[in-house]
């Protein structure tokens, strides 16, 4: 018996979309004898989140498995698929995240997934309910184990559940164990699946096949990377990151196959992450064009070179926006930027518009607006015209705050922060430069201009202003950021660089604290922020749970 799995890119709610998808890769196999393995809540989507209350979803998907099943009448090669189950019991929450095995046109296997994840970016809770019944099947001759993603997890360092369903299979001695995931992808997570599985195949002494499904959907990006470890636990297929992919797996040749770990940098990850971040979640919110606001500064340099990417150049419109405060650069660099990567670049000066709203400010009110007010004034000038261009247009407006800075507050409501979508959101500001360095580096050209690199950061809403005025260096603040923000998630070799760094500066713990107040007081910007792609283990967006009104 052979096992294909199935890696794909999934659109939460169109279940119809999904199961095309699915149809499409069992025509290929559909004679074989063996299983085309699928990803959890693959009809659906990952994570449906309240339109899982909707009867008209459900039926839509109860309909695609009776599809899938039929499907599966005339064919040799059976089909598991992650979807939403009822709960037939009078008690606990209406649905179960299951699995289901298809063959010979009937459903010979149902599982309820054991473990559902409360944490991070999950709250599976609130809808499901834990399953109870056995995980393992005699099926073809072979005795199959599943699992279905946190259900691995129980058996990770530092999780504590009541239940352990990896003993369950190491109890009943699987021949292989199938894994359905939907693993949304992070900074190390690669890594820690591969140990997490790893352990697995060893406790239980099978084989895993560890399934998983790729693409953007809102916040949560899935990087796929599915693998096969042998009963060592040693890596022995690997499919693409952040690719669909689609392998097949023969069991006598499990243990006969070599593979060598995935060999992605930080900044390869955080570039394919961020791109197909951006990709998916245009195309899947129904737009084709997006517009950004270039200062001539690293984040919207960055930014605009993530979106050429995901988008296409063709597709991508800049607009520089000079005042009486801009550097020179400011435009020029927009330019040299913009032409390197082919993309649009309009002009608007907004220093007529500036001149006349602190007038107006003025007149209504006998007082000169604040220097704090003259630079926020810019900033909503700027997000206004970005607005307008996206009405007209039809473009996305993509936000460009970077993490530093949004966690600090150093940044406009109703300005800069206007857009549809943030990419940079969930990455500190020297990544940002790391990740400037990378994008030239892979094309073996200065594509972002080494004067965008070199320059001192600037928001450039006043005279020779400099970010370095109202925060530390940015080394310093990102390590102080990191500590506070997910200090409890951090390695033990990153948490001491952090804090080696912090006392080299002779950072004093007063200041740390009055770093740590800022980002307490700009919870609420941070809730009005568009959303924010996540690649950090603890993100800026969903994965952080705070309340606004509080005293710290």
């Amino acid at each position: 018996m052979k096992l294909f799995l199935a890696q794909l890119n999934f659109v939460v709610g169109d279940i119809e979309g999904n199961l095309k998808k699915i149809l499409t890769r069992y025509n290929e196999v559909k004679n074989e004898e063996g299983l085309l393995i699928c990803g959890e809540l693959a009809l659906t989507g990952y994570y449906p989140q309240d339109l899982i209350v909707k009867e008209s979803v459900m039926e839509r998907q109860r309909k695609a498995l009776n599809t899938i099943r039929e499907k599966t009448l005339s064919h040799t090669c059976g089909i598991v698929i992650g979807y939403i189950a009822k709960n037939q019991l009078p008690v606990g929450k209406k649905y179960h995240n299951a699995l289901a095995l298809m063959s010979k046109g009937a459903k010979v296997f149902e599982y309820h997934k054991r473990l559902l994840p409360t944490y991070n970016v999950f709250d599976e809770a609130r809808h499901f309910e834990p399953g109870k019944g056995s995980n393992v099947i005699r099926f073809n001759n072979k005795t199959l184990g599943f699992l279905i993603c946190e259900d691995a997890w129980s058996y990770a360092e530092g999780f504590r559940y009541w239940h352990d369903p990896v003993n369950e299979l190491a109890v009943n001695k699987p021949d292989v164990v199938i894994s359905i995931n939907a693993s949304p992808s992070n900074l190390g997570k690669m890594e820690e699946r591969l140990q997490v599985i790893g352990n697995v195949a060893r406790k239980v002494q099978a084989p895993v096949a560890y399934v998983n499904q790729i693409g953007g959907n809102d916040e949560l990006v899935f990087d796929g990377a599915s693998f096969v470890v042998d009963k060592k636990g040693d890596l022995v297929h690997r499919l693409k990151s952040f690719e669909e992919d689609f392998a097949e797996i023969d069991f006598g040749e499990v243990v006969k196959r070599a593979a060598g770990c995935w060999k992605i940098t930080e900044n390869e990850l955080l570039l394919k992450q961020t791109v197909l971040g951006i990709k998916d979640y245009v195309q899947k919110c129904g737009f084709s064009k997006v517009v950004i606001g270039s200062s001539g500064g690293i984040d919207s340099a960055v930014t605009i070179a993530i979106c050429a990417r995901a988008l296409g150049a063709e597709n991508v419109t800049a607009i520089t926006m000079p005042s009486r405060y801009s550097s020179s650069g400011s435009v020029s660099d927009s330019e040299v930027l913009c032409k390197n990567l082919g993309v649009r670049l309009l002009k608007a000066s907004i220093e007529q518009e500036f001149s006349i709203a602190v007038s107006r400010f003025e007149s209504m009110t006998g007082e000169m607006p604040s220097g704090l007010t003259r630079e926020n004034i810019q900033a909503r000038i700027r997000g206004r015209i970005l607005m307008e261009y996206s009405n007209h247009f039809g473009a996305l407006v993509i936000s460009t705050g970077n993490k530093s800075e949004m966690s600090v507050g150093y940044a406009t409501l109703y300005g800069d922060m206007n857009g549809g979508v943030n990419p940079l959101g969930d990455l500190y500001k020297m990544e940002v430069y790391g990740l400037a360095n990378f994008v030239n580096e892979e094309s073996g050209k200065s594509i972002i201009p080494k004067s965008i690199i070199e320059k001192a950061p600037s928001a450039e809403l006043s005279e020779d202003q400099k970010d370095s005025d109202s925060l530390p260096d940015y080394p310093i603040l990102d390590a102080i950021l990191k500590l506070y923000i997910e200090g409890d998630l951090l390695g033990a070799e990153e948490k001491e660089s952090c804090e080696q760094l912090i006392e080299r500066a002779n950072y004093s713990k007063s200041e740390i604290r009055r770093i740590h107040a800022m980002v307490d007081k700009a919870e609420f910007k941070r809730r009005q922020a568009p959303p924010i792609i996540r690649v950090q283990k603890r993100s800026f967006g969903m994965g952080r749970w705070l309340p606004v009104a509080a005293k710290y």
